[in-house]
C-alpha cells in the first residue's frame, strides 16, 4: 500500500530548495497551460472548415511534427504520445524550460488525463444528469502563478544518516545509530532531512504544492501492507456528525462517540478571525477578495489543527476496531451531503466546516492497513428509524409513500425508542446505518441500552491517547 508523508518546507530554512521549487512550480502551471491550449484547440477545430487563429497555429504545429514523427497518430482528443511529439518537434519553451523531464511529461499527463475526465463526466451527465449538480464545463486554463509538481524516484533520492549517539529505533551501522533520512531533490545541492521517515522507506514520488504562502512537501511511499492476525468477526456501523464527529457501534455492544467541541469551536474563531481581516483589507472597495500574510498564516494554522485533529479521530476508530475484532465498517455517506444543506445558518456552518471528507479517507486507508474491509452506505432515514423495532428504512427517492417510524428523536442527541428506553441518537443512527448494508447485523440482539451510555472522547481525550 502507499502512505503520504507531509512536511512544510520553511523558506528561512531551506532558501535554496524553496526557492528553486517556487520556480518549478511556475514553470509547471505554464506548461500544464500550453499543454492545455493545444488540447483544447485541436478538440473545438477539428471538424471546422475555417479555424480560428489560434487553431490554425495548433494544426500548423501537428504538421510539423508529422514531419518528424510520422507514425504518431492524432486525433480529435490529443493523446499523451502526440502532445508529447508535438512539443519536441516544436521545441515548446515551455516544455523546455528547465523542470526536470519526467516532471514536464507529468505536466502533459495531467492536462490530458484532466480533459479525458471532463469527457467522460460529460457523457455520464448526459446519461444521468439528476447525479450532478450542473452541466460539467471544460476544463480552464490555471489563474494562478504556481501549480503542483511531481518528482519521479529516479530525480529524488532518499539517503539514510547514520550518526554516533543516535538511537531512532533502527539498527544503524559502524557509523553510528540510524539518525532520519536525507531527500535528494533535483538540480540542487542541498538535502532536506526527515527524522521521521524510516530507513526501509520506499520511495515512490514527491510531490511539491503551495500552501497558504509556504511549500507543502508530500512524499508517497510505498509499505508491506501486513494486517494484524487474528479473527475479526464483528462489523461496525460510523455515523459521521457535526456535535460529535463520529459515532461508531459494533456488534459486540460497545459503543464510542468522539466529541467535535474543539473542531467546532475553531471553526468558529477561524470564520470570525478570517471576517474581521477581510473586512479591513477590503473597508471602502467593493472588490471583496482579499489576500494577506494574516490571511494565510490564518488558514495555515486552521488547516493544520484540522488535519491534526482528522488524524487523531481517524487513528483512534481503527484502534477501537482493533481492540474489538472488527473486520469490517459500514461508513455512512450520502453523495452531495453538504450541497444545499438546510439546517440553518449556524448548523449549516458547523456542518460544512467539519472535513469529513478528509477524514473517511484518512479511516479508509488505515483500515485497509489493519486488513479491515470499508463498505460506504447510503444513509437516508437512518437517523429516524427505530433500531429496536428493526424499522424498514427504504432508500432515498425510492419510497412507497411516506415512511412511518415507530420512535422519535426527541432531541438532538437523544432518540425515543418503541422499546420504553432513550438512547443516544448518533449511536442509534450508526447502528441503523449498519444495518443497512448488512440486515443481519443485528441478529439475536434484543436489548440496545448499550447504545445510551457511550464511551466518549474529546480533545484532551484524544492528545492523551496520542502521548500514551
Amino acid at each position: 500500500m502507499y502512505l503520504a508523508d507531509t512536511t512544510v518546507l520553511s523558506r528561512t530554512k531551506y532558501p535554496e530548495i524553496c526557492g528553486k521549487m517556487e520556480e518549478f512550480l511556475r514553470l509547471s502551471k505554464d506548461l500544464y497551460n500550453a499543454a492545455l491550449f493545444r488540447i483544447r484547440q485541436v478538440f473545438t477545430g477539428w471538424d471546422k472548415e475555417k479555424r480560428t487563429d489560434n487553431e490554425e497555429e495548433v494544426f500548423g504545429e501537428i504538421r510539423a511534427m508529422q514531419a518528424v514523427y510520422p507514425h504518431v497518430k492524432v486525433g480529435r482528443v490529443l493523446s499523451y504520445r502526440a502532445l508529447d511529439a508535438i512539443m519536441r518537434a516544436n521545441g515548446n519553451p515551455d516544455f523546455f524550460a528547465g523542470l526536470p523531464m519526467q516532471t514536464a511529461q507529468r505536466v502533459l499527463k495531467e492536462a490530458v488525463t484532466v480533459f479525458k475526465a471532463w469527457l467522460s463526466s460529460l457523457k455520464e451527465f448526459r446519461r444521468a444528469p439528476e447525479r450532478y449538480t450542473g452541466r460539467p464545463c471544460m476544463p480552464k486554463y490555471l489563474k494562478g502563478d504556481r501549480h503542483t509538481i511531481y518528482i519521479s524516484n529516479q530525480d529524488a533520492v532518499l539517503y539514510p544518516v547514520y550518526r554516533e549517539g543516535s538511537c531512532a529505533g533502527n539498527t544503524g551501522s559502524a557509523h553510528g545509530g540510524f539518525a532520519g533520512i536525507e531527500l535528494k531533490l533535483p538540480h540542487i545541492r542541498k538535502r532536506i532531512f526527515l527524522r521521521h521517515i524510516s530507513a526501509d522507506s520506499n520511495l515512490k514520488e514527491v510531490q511539491v504544492r503551495p500552501y497558504y504562502g509556504k511549500l507543502l512537501l508530500v512524499l508517497v511511499l510505498e509499505t508491506e501492507n501486513l494486517p494484524a492476525g487474528g479473527e475479526k468477526p464483528h462489523l461496525a456501523g460510523i455515523d459521521l456528525g457535526t456535535d460529535n464527529i463520529a459515532a461508531i457501534v459494533s456488534t459486540d455492544h460497545a459503543s464510542h462517540i468522539y466529541k467535535g467541541g474543539a473542531v467546532l469551536s475553531a471553526n468558529r474563531y477561524f470564520q470570525k478571525k478570517k471576517a474581521q481581516a477581510v473586512g479591513t483589507i477590503t473597508k471602502g472597495t467593493a472588490h471583496k477578495h482579499a489576500d494577506s500574510a494574516r490571511l494565510r498564516r490564518l488558514s495555515l494554522h486552521h488547516d493544520c489543527f484540522m488535519k491534526d485533529m482528522m488524524h487523531k479521530v481517524s487513528t483512534d476508530i481503527v484502534r477501537y476496531c482493533v481492540e474489538h475484532k472488527v473486520g469490517t465498517i459500514v461508513m455512512g455517506v450520502n453523495r452531495g451531503w453538504k450541497q444545499g444543506t438546510g439546517m440553518g445558518k449556524v448548523n449549516n456552518q458547523n456542518f460544512t466546516g467539519i472535513p469529513h471528507e478528509k477524514l473517511k479517507q484518512m479511516i479508509l486507508y488505515k483500515a485497509a492497513g489493519e486488513g479491515i474491509r470499508i463498505i460506504e452506505q447510503e444513509e437516508f432515514y437512518t437517523s429516524k428509524a427505530d433500531i429496536t423495532a428493526m424499522d424498514p428504512m427504504p432508500v432515498y427517492g425510492r419510497e412507497d409513500g411516506r415512511p412511518v417510524f415507530s420512535g422519535r428523536r426527541i432531541k438532538r442527541g437523544l432518540y425515543a425508542c418503541s422499546a420504553g428506553y432513550t438512547v443516544n441518537a448518533d449511536c442509534s443512527g450508526a447502528a441503523n446505518i449498519l444495518r443497512k448494508a448488512v440486515p443481519e447485523a443485528w441478529k439475536g440482539t434484543e436489548d440496545f441500552r448499550f447504545l445510551a451510555e457511550p464511551e466518549k472522547a474529546g480533545f484532551i481525550d484524544l492528545q492523551r491517547a496520542r502521548i500514551a
